[in-house]
């Protein structure tokens, strides 16, 4: 026996609002959803294909994200501030904004002059790793790295790496300016990472007419190397050539870690911005394209309640577009999410992020704020400080110690 199908017409989208859901209680629903699973939604129907152009779904999306995130809520902002003593000598301070408690610094930090630096802004499972570097020395470009815990008083200085160890050529400047450090969560080990590369056309600050080149098979092309504190040991990681790309270093606000990876915030061709990321369980490097044009001091890394967000200074004006990352390696996974200004009182670019949405500046006067995404409302706090001498990020307290759970 034949039978006949018939073919329904094809439901237009009032008609599939009809039969299944409301768009109102839709919205509602995929404004608790991360991006990711919103950018996959988008084929479903029309009207969620365009859901980050629906000005009432994003109220709804913003609302949620700053409010219904928990992922930060074990953790504290911490400040980490240069002060000056009685004799005009620069030191650093590191304190609990909450709380206003003071964290003392482990002895190999409280000795001679030195520029300190937190990589990532983070503790990672209750530790810091602290970047050491020392001014007016020789080794002005060499980093030493302390793992702390503040809840414990325990901490470890890394080993110095091999290159480190190696005497260089006169005429051979060798830099460590491009740092990360973070968890490998599939071995239960921290992990460090950081940028060599080489300079043979000048030292010390001077140009040199160069009789004597560096010997020959001298490495000269820049490399990665990491090194595994389970291992104790150093080793070099092979990339890509570099060479398009401006390296960034821990000092600028351009570098963060997060949920098992490194991130830095890369120049590429013609201004366009780039992240740079680094998986420490499968030691891989990719890029996120950003698709903004600009100089790198008008861009910004952060963690924005568990996310990557990107923050820029349009034209140095002010007014700051802050942009959250859905999926790693996707461009388009990009969402403007936020416009913060004009703040003409503000000083240039941001020092940090908080809980619930707070985003921290230094104002004109050297004051530092608060302000709260959700209300643009601008709080002091009672602290002042200098032009890339103070930095904000998440404290996590843990009791567990550095050489494993």
């Amino acid at each position: 026996m034949d039978y006949q199908q018939k073919q329904s017409p094809p439901f237009n989208d009032s008609e599939v609002s009809r039969k299944y859901i409301h768009d109102d209680l839709a919205f509602y629903v995929l404004s608790k959803l991360p991006i990711k699973s919103l950018k996959r939604f988008g084929c479903v129907r029309k009207s969620w294909s365009a859901l980050f152009e629906n000005s009432h779904f994003m109220a709804l999306f913003r609302n949620h994200f700053l409010s219904h995130n928990n992922c930060d809520d074990d953790y504290q902002p911490f400040l980490l501030i240069y002060l000056r003593d009685h004799a005009n000598h620069e030191y650093a301070e590191l304190r609990l904004l909450d709380s206003r408690i003071k964290l003392n610094l482990p002895p190999p930090l409280q000795q001679g002059d030195h520029v300190i630096s937190i990589l990532g802004k983070t503790s990672v499972n209750g530790v810091f790793c602290i970047a050491q570097t020392h001014p007016g020395t020789d080794d002005i470009n060499k980093v030493s790295y302390v793992l702390w815990n503040p809840a414990t008083d325990e901490f470890l200085v890394i080993p110095h790496s091999p290159d480190e160890l190696v005497p260089q050529h006169p005429l051979l400047w060798v830099n460590h300016e491009f740092h990360g450090f973070g968890y490998d969560q599939l071995r239960d080990d921290f992990k460090l990472i950081q940028y060599v590369s080489f300079d043979s056309s000048s030292c010390d600050g001077y140009d040199y007419d160069i009789d004597s080149p560096p010997p020959q098979g001298m490495l000269y092309d820049p490399f990665f190397e990491i090194y595994s504190l389970r291992n104790n040991s150093w080793k070099i990681l092979h990339m890509d050539d570099m060479s398009p790309w401006y390296i960034g270093n821990a000092f600028t606000g351009v570098e963060l870690y997060t949920d098992g990876a490194c991130h830095w915030l890369l120049q590429g061709n013609q201004h366009e911005m780039v992240l740079m990321s680094f998986d420490l369980s499968d030691q891989v490097f990719f890029t996120t394209p950003i698709g903004e044009r600009t100089e790198l001091d008008y861009g910004y890394l952060a963690v924005l309640n568990g996310s990557v967000a990107f923050i820029i200074n349009h034209d140095n004006d002010n007014i700051f577009h802050i942009s959250i990352l859905g999926e790693l390696g996707v461009k388009e996974s990009w969402i403007k999410l936020f416009i913060c200004g004009p703040m003409p009182s503000i000083e240039g670019h941001p020092i940090g992020f908080g809980k619930r949405g707070y985003i921290f500046f230094r104002k004109l006067d050297d004051e530092l704020v608060r302000v709260d995404l959700s209300t643009g409302i601008m709080e002091e706090l009672g602290v002042k400080g200098e032009d890339y001498c103070c930095t904000i990020g998440h404290y996590q307290e843990s009791l567990l110690p550095i050489r494993g759970s």
